[in-house]
């Protein structure tokens, strides 16, 4: 006769369909759980006699304060302000922060940062794009003791917490802006693929075009990877042909810059004979020369926010699921020129 297996708290997350967290929140009797989850779980654990590890559960209920930045981005400024935002909450709540580098095409990643959740005993995950997109790996973290918020994703799951900005308005409000100014010949360069904010620009730069009766020269758009080299390659593509536009709008600052030294090795005047747009009026905006026309994003309070909404949920401060989308800004610096007299 077989020995049955005793059963065990993911067992208990398989049938209830919540994640581990939740059951073992529901074990410690911790208020941050709305009342039919509540039973749900408690219904499981009774049909299938689980057995709490008592000893198991003290350890679990005991916070290491420790909460993790998940990242892989080539833009080391927007990682920057991710930082700053997310260390100012530590430093107002007593946790400290641990960043962690990932590589997305890691088939390996779910496993990875499992294991390296258990050996930084981690309370919480700040998940940034690309990785906050990756829909099978938020799955995956239901398997974790971790809690976690994701920041800009291009969908939301159910029992996520998340902050997102306006990506497509803003980067509308910018095209429709450039119009204004009398330009036609704009030229675009995409941010990285699998980042959802790429096509949420490219999108609104689409439709500000179409809506403005402003023809689409395919020619003229350009892949990137919000990286400066990235900018750089793009923009000497795009300006030695015959055919050069009048603008070019980049999906970030960094890769504006790029096409800013682009053009002055090409003895191209910025803004007299090129417009130049980036977008997150990172601080590089200020100090380029001339000054850069872009989008303000608040990278810094999302991260923030981000942060908060996950410390709220690991003490127990929320009991609803938070989201916040944070508006953008138009900046018009002296890159940008105006061709109608």
């Amino acid at each position: 006769m077989s020995r049955q297996m005793p059963v065990t708290i993911k067992d208990v997350s398989n049938d209830a369909k919540v994640s581990i967290k939740t059951v073992s929140r529901v074990i410690n009797k911790e208020k941050n759980v709305a009342e039919k989850t509540r039973e749900l779980v408690v219904k499981s654990i009774q049909k299938l006699g689980f057995k709490p590890n008592r000893s198991a559960q003290s350890l679990r209920s005991r916070k290491s304060h420790m909460i993790a930045l998940l990242y892989d981005n080539p833009n080391k400024h927007y990682l920057a302000d991710i930082q700053r935002g997310i260390l100012r909450l530590c430093k107002e709540t007593g946790y400290n922060l641990v960043i962690q580098e990932c590589d997305y095409t890691d088939p390996k990643l779910a496993l990875e940062i499992s294991k390296f959740i258990d050996d930084f005993s981690i309370d919480g995950l700040v998940i940034t794009p690309p990785l906050s997109d990756m829909q099978e790996f938020l799955n995956s973290l239901a398997g974790t003791e971790a809690e976690y918020s994701i920041i800009a994703p291009s969908t939301t799951l159910k029992d996520s917490l998340y902050v997102s900005s306006n990506d497509y308005e803003a980067s509308y409000a910018m095209t429709s802006k450039i119009i204004e100014k009398g330009h036609r010949d704009i030229a675009f360069i995409k941010g990285h693929q699998k980042h959802s904010a790429s096509a949420l620009r490219f999108d609104g730069f689409l439709a500000a075009l179409q809506d403005n009766d402003v023809k689409l020269n395919i020619e003229w758009v350009k892949e990137g990877n919000f990286g400066f080299d990235s900018g750089f390659s793009a923009g000497l593509e795009l300006l030695k042909s015959q055919n050069k536009p009048s603008v070019i709008f980049a999906s970030n600052d960094y890769m504006a810059a790029g096409v800013m030294k682009a053009a002055q090795m090409n003895g191209i005047n910025i803004p007299l004979e090129l417009s130049l747009i980036g977008f997150d009026d990172s601080p590089i905006a200020e100090q380029l020369w001339p000054s850069l026309t872009t989008v303000r994003q608040p990278v810094e309070e999302m991260a923030y926010h981000a942060a908060r909404l996950l410390l709220g949920n690991i003490d127990g401060l929320s009991e609803t699921i938070a989201s916040k989308e944070f508006k953008s800004e138009l900046i018009v610096r002296e890159s940008l020129i105006n061709l109608i007299n």
